[in-house]
């Protein structure tokens, strides 16, 4: 049985455990294909060039919910590696019955906290992308201090990325979104790649999410970030 990962050293969790029913298949999926495709402890992530040892690209996305903008992002790009970050185990289960119908061998998954993964890959500076697609807001202000994206998580991402490796950032919270346009921009580790101030609006660099259909159904604007890591 796998080790599990040591208690996390951050103060603040930055997620809820939201539970609803796990369907009969979502569970088979757990139970079926966690051994082929669920990282069980932060270790194995250190060693990227061992876990795909066919890829010289890696990229993680944090909070990849249901998985469907992971599978489409790793489909179609076959030659990097992909770890997939989600603490919603009905999601999970989702996403582990398409990895397996699809037969993709590109991506892990694992329900860990994503500063731990972070903090673990670290060392390699290895990540060509970071996603982060709709991270919950915490829309109340005494919640604030719950979001994922501060100081401390900037620094982490600019010690995983390789040099200019991006941060795709999306979110319909015009507040938060704001929030880490100007964090980004007061480090001098990222690049906006928009230009100073300003929201990216060019190529789309990821597929469209469930969550984001229906935002833009209710008439929410999306706000997109592209970053890129400044040369060391």
């Amino acid at each position: 049985m796998a080790s599990r990962p040591s208690k996390t050293s951050f103060r603040n969790r930055t997620y809820v455990r939201r539970e609803s029913r796990v369907t009969r298949a979502q569970l088979r999926a757990l139970n079926e294909f966690s051994e082929r495709y669920v990282l069980h402890n932060i270790e194995p992530a250190v060693k990227l060039y061992r876990l795909f040892p066919d890829f010289d690209r890696f990229a993680l996305e944090i909070g990849f919910g249901d998985g469907e903008a992971l599978v489409q992002t790793a489909l179609a790009n076959p030659d990097t590696g992909f770890i997939g970050v989600e603490v919603y185990r009905p999601g999970v289960g989702k996403c582990l019955l398409a990895l397996d119908r699809m037969n993709l061998e590109n991506v892990r998954v694992c329900m860990l906290d994503a500063r731990d993964v972070l903090a673990a890959l670290r060392p390699a500076q290895c990540l060509c992308d970071l996603f982060i697609l709709f991270p919950d807001p915490w829309p109340k202000k005494r919640h604030h201090k719950r979001r994922l994206i501060n100081s401390e998580f900037i620094r982490l991402c600019a010690a995983s990325l390789q040099n200019d490796g991006r941060v795709i950032f999306a979110s319909d919270s015009p507040d938060y979104a704001q929030q880490v346009l100007d964090m980004l921009e007061a480090s001098d580790q990222f690049q906006n790649l928009a230009g100073t101030g300003k929201f990216y609006g060019g190529e789309r660099l990821r597929p469209p999410t469930r969550y984001e259909r229906k935002a833009l159904a209710r008439g929410d604007r999306i706000y997109d970030l592209v970053f890129h890591r400044r040369q060391r």
